[in-house]
């Protein structure tokens, strides 16, 4: 490859971060947020329930950071925000509120004028990205999988049985996986993990999609041709 798969992949999910930023479940979501669409002469305010009728507490800048995430709720799921309407998904946005912790004020504000801070600290450049599967075609895995994303173009990891390694490029938001894939050949333990594997090995070939939820941080790989849909979450060092 001629440039950084990490970088390369982590620029063109800013794109997609762009686009699913107002999809919003419940879960924790990033560790810091940060202002965005509040005018240069405005603040965002800080109330003490989450509701624009409740109580000012505190109020933050237009170009406020580091907001501490303390939880949200409201809003659609990532899978329902990409099948509404335009009407549908600002009103879900409208119903989004955060609670957070900014300097010594612990609230709520609404969640259409947060996204996830900038300053928050990435992975090295030369760290390997791993991301646990949680889900195979809708499905919990029968065992153990993960797939790392590494600097050198390399995706690599463990099918549930056996350990796994290919290349692969990023162009798009679509990861191509086009050369073969290099495994070891241990025996599965049962049927159900030997499944998995052919399953995650024929995910892995050709044109796969993705998009990221940056609020559960979930990244979900979908490869068209086969019909197979992968949902992983990262794994923390």
């Amino acid at each position: 490859m001629n440039a950084n798969l990490a970088a390369r992949f982590a620029l063109s999910l800013a794109m997609v971060l762009a686009a699913v930023s107002m999809a919003r479940a419940t879960a924790d979501g990033p560790d810091f947020f940060m202002v965005r669409g509040v005018a240069a002469d405005d603040v965002l305010n800080i109330r003490a329930e989450p509701t624009a009728k409740s109580k000012k507490i505190g109020e933050i800048p237009p170009d406020g950071d580091g907001i501490r995430n303390l939880g949200c709720e409201g809003g659609l799921s990532i899978d329902a925000w990409l099948e509404a309407n335009r009407e549908e998904r600002e009103a879900s946005d409208r119903r989004r509120w955060c609670r957070i912790a900014y300097q010594s004020v612990e609230g709520w504000v609404a969640g259409r004028f947060l996204e996830e801070s900038a300053h928050q600290v990435p992975a090295s450049a030369s760290e390997p990205l791993s991301w646990s599967l949680t889900a195979l075609n809708g499905e919990p895995p029968a065992a153990q999988a993960f797939m790392r994303f590494a600097d050198d173009g390399a995706v690599s990891g463990s099918t549930g049985c056996n350990q796994f390694r290919t290349l692969g490029t990023f162009h798009g938001g679509v990861l191509w996986i086009d050369g073969p894939i290099a495994t070891t050949r241990m025996a599965c333990p049962d049927a159900a993990v030997t499944n998995q594997e052919k399953t995650v090995l024929a995910a892995l070939q050709g044109r796969i999609d993705i998009s990221f939820d940056p609020f559960s941080e979930e990244l979900i790989l979908s490869n068209p041709q086969a019909g197979i849909v992968m949902r992983l979450v990262r794994l923390r060092n």
